[in-house]
């Protein structure tokens, strides 16, 4: 009678378990969503500073957000979490070692572009903001299925 108590405890255990880890993937996709809309708002921000020539100082906190975003973005697809995510290409998990030098290309850039903030150097902001939208529009083609109507 025991071990049958413990066994029914140990597959509803199971049970339970498997469901966490299933919530916690499909939950995973919408942080992706959010994470990729703080990145854009960052980007968004840089833009005008850029294209003006203006002090990149005065965007040192978003340039620390596209740093931040591009370090958390490739933790954010493990194996497993291609489910219930309509805009992410299943070449993500079968091309891993581009989709993971693609986003080190990112860190780099944003790496720069912290740097150059922080100097107030207009020339490499200008530089390495544009290295850092050339990267994303290249993963983005790689790697993000178009908006569905």
């Amino acid at each position: 009678m025991k071990a049958r108590i413990v066994t029914a405890g140990l597959i509803l255990l199971a049970a339970g378990g498997g469901a966490l880890a299933q919530q916690s993937l499909q939950d995973l996709s919408g942080e992706r969503r959010a994470l990729m809309r703080q990145q854009v708002q960052a980007v968004r921000a840089i833009a005008p500073v850029v294209q003006s020539g203006g002090d990149p100082r005065s965007v040192q906190q978003q340039a620390e957000a596209v740093l931040a975003t591009a370090r958390r973005k490739l933790t954010m697809f493990p194996p497993g979490s291609d489910r219930d995510d309509d805009r992410a290409r299943p070449e993500i998990w079968t091309d891993r070692a581009t989709f993971d030098r693609d986003g080190q290309s990112l860190i780099d850039a944003a790496t720069a572009l912290v740097a150059a903030s922080g100097a107030g150097d207009r020339a490499a902001f200008a530089t390495a903001f544009q290295a850092a939208t050339n990267t994303c529009n290249v993963c983005h083609d790689r790697f993000r299925l178009p908006q569905r109507p």
